[in-house]
């Protein structure tokens, strides 16, 4: 087998006093408490979860009872604090636009 060689050269060490072209967008700092979580929304953020009404009088005590394999959905605000049940992703959605409440994503 024939011995491959080289044709582009060797990268050379980045000169520490000469910045990147481009800079790596930095992540934000995580809230690490619930405390700060909850003061992240300042009442204007909330987020929707999916969830099967088994989990239904653990979520929202004051509700009847439904039967535990119906998909439900709710509002909650950043504090985790019950803002809104429905039975559509729609419905939830919509309801977080006419009060004014931002949407965000939580994995």
């Amino acid at each position: 087998m024939a011995e491959m060689k080289r044709t582009t050269p060797p990268k050379k060490n980045a000169n520490p006093a000469r910045p990147p072209l481009a800079l790596k967008p930095q992540a934000p700092e995580l809230a690490r408490t619930p405390e700060a979580l909850a003061a992240m929304g300042d009442g204007e953020l909330a987020y929707m979860r999916a969830f099967r009404a088994a989990e239904l009088r653990h979520l929202f005590p004051q509700t009847e009872k439904v039967h535990p394999s119906v998909q439900l959905f709710a509002l909650f605000a950043a504090d985790g604090s019950p803002l809104m049940l429905a039975d559509s992703r729609e419905l939830v959605i919509s309801g977080a636009w006419q009060n004014d409440l931002d949407m965000a994503t939580v994995h």
